[in-house]
């Protein structure tokens, strides 16, 4: 599938609604006849990290909506690699305090999920005012 403009846009949205729908701050509490209660804010604990991701990706896809289109797709290339990368890192980090062999571990999911939006948040204006630029040139 082509990915353009409205594409991008679109997942993006999905994205950061579904990432406010879970987050923890929507604490839920259901209990059943044997007084046993699920909380579904441990189920928006495990998937929330992966969801600070899309409101960036959300901002600069209006940002480059309005732009040329090689603007887009050189942003566009720098996101196809950047978020699944982002993912794949986010769910490899530990999703605990305690750390192997004595070490704590500081570095949860959520705090490496941060990291990495930050980090597209810097990059992404850096590389859309360089495309800009170098093509302004020619």
């Amino acid at each position: 599938m082509k990915m353009n403009k409205n594409t991008i846009v679109l997942i993006s949205v999905v994205g950061t609604i579904l990432g406010l729908l879970l987050s923890p701050s929507n604490l839920y509490k259901y209990c059943f006849q044997g007084g046993h209660c699920l909380w579904l804010w441990d189920i928006a604990e495990a998937t929330n990290p992966f969801f600070f991701l899309f409101p960036s990706l959300l901002l600069f896809s209006f940002i480059t909506y309005f732009l040329r289109e090689e603007i887009f797709r050189a942003w566009l290339r720098f996101a196809y690699v950047w978020m699944p990368l982002s993912l794949v890192v986010i769910y490899l980090s530990a999703g605990w305090t305690g750390g192997g062999f004595g070490i704590p571990n500081v570095l949860d999911q959520e705090t490496v999920a941060i990291i990495f939006s930050g980090l597209f948040i810097i990059i992404s204006p850096l590389l859309i005012l360089w495309k800009y630029f170098a093509l302004r040139r020619t």
